[in-house]
């Protein structure tokens, strides 16, 4: 994507174009907060290029939850009782930065919906913008003015770092920013020597006496206003009106479009220059006229020299506030934070240690919290900030529905809902060699032979994590350990992929399910109308759906090629442990049943191979479940491939017996595996390689049954008419019942010495070994038996009818068992 393609582009069209492809840190800063949609349009984007990732939000403003926890979310109170108002989007390496400063929050409404304006500035030379070096002095004085924990005092120093790993450059007209730190962004607006023709201000959000609006008016002196109130502005009409009468002329406007203009923006020009200010601030004195330490909000904004306007280029028309029916007029207020007694910030998953930091208001603070059963105790105050540790016992962990926060409970009994867990060692973490899974859906990666190839590689990489060198530490959960390794080296995506776990994250949602909804800063409800795109980007193109959509639309020379490249990885996956081999074993399988082999003769086999690589792995006990589950479904799998092939092979029902009678003996091992891991891996497993119910079938007691059956089980059933009782087969009449017993041994053939019987009259008993034929039948009330020898080219012709030499042998036996028994063998 071409850099000028990024020039006030939103967020999400920003991190899709990857301006850094070793980023080491992204930061985002918002007031309104949606961590669900955060996820989709930021953290795949961010973590496919290694970087750690952090979301700073007022603590007042989380609209929707997280699903994962491998990224810093972290609330923030101001400390003077204003909002965290600012939106800002921080890429940065040591060698590269950018650094998007605007008005939009990160919900589907700031990133997507609204009308907003951002701001891009790059710095890849030697020196950077000294706006860079500004907001790095910002980022670092940042905690005195807000309450944060610790996590995101140490991401601002980072970010503070590598925004000042290179020199400032100090060429004037630079960009200037300004903020509510230390003074009000009112007296940091430049006003001009010559007088100014001409004032502009558009804002989503007025003080209730149009204080602000009346501060600038007064300030400049403009010979002209002009205002742009969106529909649903919040302000008092009366009190804008009045303000807009101390002008010599004005204009009062509205957007033609239906679209929520979000955007705020100030510009004011002369006969020779124009200036605007851009970013978080809206028209109000909580963001013009205070400074953080007298309440007013943490504002983050843009003050440029501007050579074409911004808002006389929105077409509006003009409208009356006596009469402003038409802009749905909301009531104005001040958005400043509300108070609570006590609120947890987060619950921080250690190494080794669980955390959890407590805002309070000064009053009573709690001697110990418990998270999901573990005591966590007070161990040190910073004024408000209060941090609480507790070291888990093994195997404890924090329970997941598909979302990453729990509940806490404090000592007295009073409970807390739906804070936010971290995993800090995972969201601390850079990715060694990220997937092609951390930005892209699985079909998508096999549509496209680059990503295929990344993958490929990844899991390479992934089988460089040998769980038998990783050192256990006391008290530390072996699994976490596990787990945070693999996610270091090929990034979180590939981990949940290998142990059976699809969340949303590791899929591409379509545009239209990611900006589903919307929420702006007083979580009004407004959907793009029909007709008016609003996009974040250029509409991209249908994403297939499906595995099996992807294979079926691949050409011949593209499928055989893919079957080639399947079945070379999982012959180069067989000294790899089991991380790797758990995930080479499921893309086996997902592609199989995806309908990659349509000859159950060809992908028998693979799953063979990929069955027997399971059982040969070494185990590792923290992955136990997941190694039993896949290793479960194979072998049903397996069993439902040599079932469906149209003629039997020998060697594979040997093969497949030696593995089965191997597997029969681990029935603890089996038994232990939760049901819920087995429905994991089989989901997306159905369709038209193992059945539509396939995804349905109880696999601990299919697999039971499996391995309680025999090999000849097996061969009797793929025979019509046939049933086995004992040792015994029996055989329904054909022709004949000489040639319906012939023709069973040498389907049986496999089984030297099995026992047929004829289920009709007259009753004839059958043993054959592949070079001796034995029949014994019934005559009248004896019986007759007659042996054939030396029968070196089989007995297959006599079952259709060829008729047998006369016997090597012919003798009246006592019955049939006795016969069988007479011949030594």
């Amino acid at each position: 994507m071409a850099w000028e393609e990024l020039q006030g582009a939103a967020p999400p069209t920003l991190l899709r174009g990857r301006p850094l492809a070793d980023a080491e840190e992204v930061l985002v800063l918002t007031y309104t907060c949606d961590l669900s949609f955060f996820e989709d349009v930021c953290l795949r984007e961010a973590q496919a290029v290694r970087a750690r990732t952090t979301i700073l939000y007022d603590a007042d403003q989380l609209t929707q939850g997280p699903r994962r926890s491998d990224y810093l979310a972290l609330p923030v109170v101001c400390k003077a009782g204003g909002a965290f108002h600012p939106k800002l989007v921080v890429i940065a390496s040591e060698t590269d930065g950018v650094v998007a400063i605007g008005s939009g929050n990160a919900t589907p409404s700031g990133w997507h919906h609204n009308a907003e304006v951002w701001a891009v500035l790059r710095g890849s030379g030697p020196t950077v913008p000294q706006l860079f070096h500004d907001l790095a002095a910002w980022l670092r004085r940042l905690p005195a003015a807000v309450w944060m924990e610790n996590l995101g005092r140490e991401c601002l120093d980072r970010v503070a770092e590598l925004l000042t790993s290179r020199p400032a450059d100090q060429t004037p007209g630079q960009p200037v920013l300004v903020t509510t730190s230390a003074r009000p962004i009112i007296e940091q607006l430049p006003v001009p020597k010559t007088p100014t023709t001409s004032l502009a201000v558009a804002a989503p959000f007025f003080d209730p006496q149009a204080e602000a609006l009346g501060r600038l008016v007064d300030r400049f002196g403009p010979a002209k206003l002009q205002l742009l109130l969106t529909r649903d502005v919040q302000c008092d009409p009366d009190a804008v009106a009045q303000v807009v009468k101390r002008a010599r002329t004005s204009v009062v406007a509205t957007p033609q479009s239906s679209r929520y203009h979000h955007a705020k923006v100030v510009e004011w020009t002369t006969d020779s220059r124009s200036w605007a200010l851009t970013g978080s601030a809206n028209c109000s004195k909580a963001a013009l006229i205070k400074t953080m330490a007298t309440g007013g909000n943490c504002e983050l904004g843009l003050l440029t020299g501007t050579p074409d306007p911004l808002i006389s280029a929105v077409p509006a028309h003009e409208v009356d506030l006596a009469q402003p029916a038409g802009l749905h007029v909301r009531k104005p207020a001040e958005g400043v934070s509300s108070r609570c007694a006590l609120r947890v910030l987060g619950v921080r998953v250690g190494a080794e240690s669980v955390e959890a930091t407590v805002l309070t208001d000064g009053h009573r603070v709690p001697a110990w919290l418990t998270v999901e059963g573990l005591r966590l105790d007070h161990k040190r105050s910073d004024g408000q900030l209060h941090l609480y540790i507790g070291v888990p016992p093994p195997g404890w962990s924090i329970a997941s529905d598909g979302r990453a926060t729990t509940h806490v409970e404090t000592d007295t009994g009073a409970q807390i809902r739906d804070v936010v867990v971290t995993d800090v060692p995972a969201a601390l973490s850079r990715i060694d060699h990220p997937s092609p899974l951390e930005h892209a859906s699985l079909p998508l990666v096999i549509a496209d032979q680059a990503h295929l190839a990344a993958l490929f590689e990844a899991l390479a990489h992934l089988a460089s994590v040998r769980p038998d060198r990783i050192v256990a530490s006391p008290g530390v959960d072996r699994r976490r350990q596990v787990e945070s390794r693999i996610t270091a080296t090929v990034g979180p995506a590939l981990l949940r992929f290998a142990l059976g776990m699809d969340g949303r994250s590791t899929l591409v949602p379509p545009d239209d399910e990611i900006f589903d909804g919307s929420d702006d800063e007083n979580d009004a409800s407004r959907p793009t109308p029909q007709g008016e795109t609003g996009t974040a980007g250029a509409v991209p193109p249908a994403r297939p759906e499906t595995v099996t959509t992807v294979l079926d639309a691949l050409t011949g020379g593209q499928r055989t090629r893919l079957r080639r490249e399947i079945q070379e990885l999982v012959n180069a996956s067989e000294e790899w442990p089991l991380p790797a081999k758990l995930a080479v074993s499921r893309l086996a399988l997902t592609l199989v049943a995806g309908g990659l082999w349509v000859d159950a003769a060809d992908w028998s086999d693979l799953l063979y191979w990929v069955a027997l690589q399971l059982w040969m792995t070494d185990q590792e006990e923290s992955l136990d479940d997941e190694h039993a589950a896949l290793a479960t479904i194979g072998l049903v799998a397996l069993r439902t491939g040599i079932d469906r092939r149209t003629e039997p092979d020998s060697d594979l029902v040997a093969q497949f017996e030696e593995l089965r009678q191997a597997y029969a003996e681990w029935t603890d091992w089996r038994a232990a595996v939760p049901e819920e891991t087995v429905r994991r891996y089989a989901a997306g497993l159905s369709g038209h390689t193992f059945g539509v119910l396939f995804g349905q079938t109880n696999f601990v007691t299919e697999l039971d049954w499996i391995l309680r059956r025999s090999a000849l089980h097996d061969a009797v059933d793929r025979l019509d008419g046939a049933r086995l009782d004992g040792s015994v087969v029996h055989v329904a009449r054909g022709r004949t019942t000489r040639q319906a017993v012939i023709a069973a041994l040498d389907a049986l053939r496999d089984f030297p010495d099995v026992q047929v019987v004829s289920d009709d009259e007259p009753a004839v008993h059958g043993w054959w070994n592949g070079r001796r034929l034995l029949l014994v039948t019934r005559t009248g009330a004896g019986w007759r038996a007659e042996i054939w020898s030396h029968l070196m080219t089989g007995i297959a012709a006599y079952s259709r009818g060829t008729p047998l030499r006369p016997p090597n042998r012919r003798w009246t036996p006592s019955g049939p068992d006795v016969a069988f028994a007479s011949t030594g063998l």
